[in-house]
């Protein structure tokens, strides 16, 4: 398969419309990461997602819905009749945004799009280009992140083709997106509200509108147990090249490592240290993160190391996916960097 990458335009997305309601899939920009979107209420069509990610059945998908109004998705039995209040609450918040809830599935909602749970993941998301083809299909968008599973997601359409190439057809180039990490998702199931990812909508701006703090769900799950939520697999996000979260500021520089600052340090600067925000500003950080993975990542550097991330809004979301893309800890011992792994499941 040949995969080209076409710039969004009226006529390249009546080809992405066209394909998808052929049972194709179809690469997207999103304002969080860019997604590999199938016709979510078409179980082969979704089957090829899982196909060309090579992503785990038990791993599922979000819907991205095609209105803001979830009485629209009630009555179309994509969400179940028993969603709560809250989620109409909070969806009048945040959407178009990058918020995902997780709320009780309606019956046209294939299982292979939710491992088989009574329960959908679905949002609606912000960014124009995927709006519009939303609007154009009239069918929800199953979609998670455009690479290969457990990898870098992509934040823009080249880093789609890295990922995918000759495993699409079609990339839709929205630029790129502009938060640079994956929606928050918040389940409304009982008995109470839970974060099962973190993103750039907090627990706190949650609680705001329901009037209750979520907890935060145990993150870590088995890959043979269905998941709640995408994301909670331990490992994931991860380059290729071994990442290791520094337990301080990288200093010394050694030409055999790739080293990830925050922010940009004093002195000159080498060819293997790369910036996450210039400036130390957290929605820089978030938006520059899988990008700056993918360059540490090139090249022939034995590990990447990267340094704590500060406390911000933003700071949850990005160590989640650090931590999940990491194969251990880094620690200066004053003459040497010593690289510890961990054991993961």
């Amino acid at each position: 398969m040949k995969t080209e990458i076409h710039q969004a335009n009226p006529t390249s997305l009546r080809k992405a419309a066209d394909l998808l309601l052929s049972g194709e899939v179809v690469a997207i920009p999103t304002e969080t990461v860019y997604g590999l979107a199938a016709n979510g209420l078409n179980s082969e069509a979704v089957k090829k997602v899982f196909l060309a990610k090579g992503r785990p059945s038990t791993d599922p998908l979000i819907l991205h819905l095609t209105s803001r109004d979830l009485q629209v998705a009630i009555q179309s039995d994509i969400l179940g009749k028993n969603t709560p209040h809250e989620a109409f609450d909070l969806a009048s918040a945040f959407w178009p945004g990058p918020l995902t809830m997780v709320l009780p599935r309606g019956s046209r909602v294939p299982p292979v799009v939710t491992a088989g749970l009574d329960s959908v993941a679905v949002r609606y998301p912000a960014h124009p280009v995927t709006l519009e083809l939303l609007s154009m299909i009239q069918v929800p968008l199953a979609a998670p992140s455009a690479n290969r599973f457990g990898r870098i997601s992509p934040t823009d359409a080249q880093a789609v083709l890295h990922e995918l190439d000759g495993k699409v057809s079609l990339i839709l180039d929205g630029g790129e997106s502009a938060t640079g990490v994956e929606s928050t998702v918040v389940s409304l199931l009982p008995p109470e509200p839970a974060i099962l990812r973190p993103g750039k909508i907090t627990p706190e701006d949650i609680a705001r509108v329901i009037g209750r703090t979520p907890y935060q769900q145990a993150q870590n799950l088995p890959r043979n147990q269905s998941m709640p939520s995408p994301g909670m697999l331990e490992s994931h996000y991860a380059p290729q090249t071994p990442l290791y979260l520094a337990e301080a500021p990288l200093s010394p520089i050694h030409p055999d490592l790739r080293f990830i600052h925050y922010q940009t340090p004093k002195g000159s600067l080498h060819s293997n240290q790369f910036i996450l925000s210039p400036e130390g500003d957290p929605e820089s950080a978030a938006r520059n993160l899988y990008r700056i993975l993918r360059q540490a990542d090139t090249g022939h550097g034995k590990a990447i190391l990267i340094e704590p991330i500060p406390d911000s809004d933003l700071a949850p979301a990005l160590r989640d996916r650090l931590q999940r893309a990491s194969v251990g800890n880094a620690r200066w011992d004053g003459a040497n960097w010593i690289l510890r792994r961990r054991n993961k499941t």
